[in-house]
């Protein structure tokens, strides 16, 4: 099969357009950030950092030893650990996100040759790294719990879209993610029809197989779903960067999580879905990309 050619397609170029990227990025996850630490107290700030910090360190140490240029300044390690901390809940102990750190810098991101060359998700693959090896230490929300056995949460669908409910620290909010991924759209960051298409397609599949409208609320708004689709599902490394190609990796990705939720063995399904569909990003983009680029002629990429 003949490899995408893109002379000019939409690829990071250069230092300073990472980081500016990755600077709003952490902008986008600041309400996200505050609402974790109000809700969840001075141990949610301590993950972020135990996590942030490990990031950057691991890369810095891996990029120095490597005799690489070290790129801790293009911000993405620091994004990287944030996502790690928002996918753990407030009881995770200390070693943890510093575990889940070391394991998506080093092994997924720097082992395949840093930012740009990694095939997963780094902060994905982190998280369930650790809840492979903490399953015990690492609960799932009781919304997810409740849901799973056909039953509906304690608390009310508004505190659920609010975030005034558990599970991991970040994702709790589908309101405050929501603004974050608004204000990612607005500054071209992600594309819109990402988050829009994977959010309605768990909601579609709710809809198929009826419980009632108050089921697929808590459906849309337990979970990693909203964190998952705004903040992961549009990582420019790991998924596509036809635009065919990201509605694709979207709607498999929602089917993926309402499958695994509904007859998988893990509860979310957002962080399994989106690595499988890592996995199928270049396939997808093979197929997908207009007739020009697959010749090599072309030179637009995501229209």
């Amino acid at each position: 099969m003949n490899a995408i050619k893109a002379d000019g397609a939409p690829f990071i170029k250069s230092p300073e357009t990472v980081r500016a990227m990755m600077a709003d990025v952490v902008t986008a996850m600041i309400p996200a950030a505050v609402w974790a630490v109000w809700r969840f107290g001075a141990k949610a700030l301590l993950l972020m950092a135990l996590s942030v910090s490990t990031s950057v360190l691991c890369e810095g140490v891996f990029e120095f030893i490597a005799k690489k240029r070290v790129t801790v300044g293009d911000l993405s390690a620091v994004v990287t650990g944030l996502l790690i901390a928002f996918g753990l809940p407030v009881e995770a102990p200390w070693y943890v996100p510093v575990f889940a750190s070391v394991f998506a810098i080093i092994i997924v991101k720097c082992a395949f040759g840093g930012l740009g060359a990694n095939v997963f998700n780094p902060a994905l693959a982190g998280v369930v790294f650790v809840r492979l090896c903490f399953r015990s230490r690492l609960p799932y929300s009781s919304a997810l719990t409740a849901l799973a056995v056909g039953k509906l949460p304690e608390y009310s669908v508004y505190d659920a879209a609010v975030g005034m409910t558990d599970g991991a620290i970040g994702e709790v909010s589908a309101m405050l993610l929501t603004v974050g991924g608004l204000y990612l759209i607005v500054r071209s960051v992600i594309d819109w029809r990402v988050p829009v298409l994977f959010v309605g397609t768990v909601a579609a599949l709710s809809v198929l197989f009826p419980q009632n409208a108050a089921y697929i609320l808590y459906e849309l708004f337990s979970g990693s779903l909203f964190l998952g689709a705004v903040f992961m599902a549009t990582d420019p490394t790991t998924t596509p960067v036809t635009g065919v190609g990201r509605c694709v990796f979207a709607v498999g990705a929602g089917a993926l999580t309402y499958v695994m939720r509904r007859f998988g063995g893990d509860l979310d399904g957002v962080a399994y879905a989106i690595l499988a569909m890592n996995m199928l990003s270049g396939t997808i983009d093979r197929i997908a990309a207009p007739r020009s680029m697959r010749s090599g002629t072309g030179t637009e990429a995501a229209k």
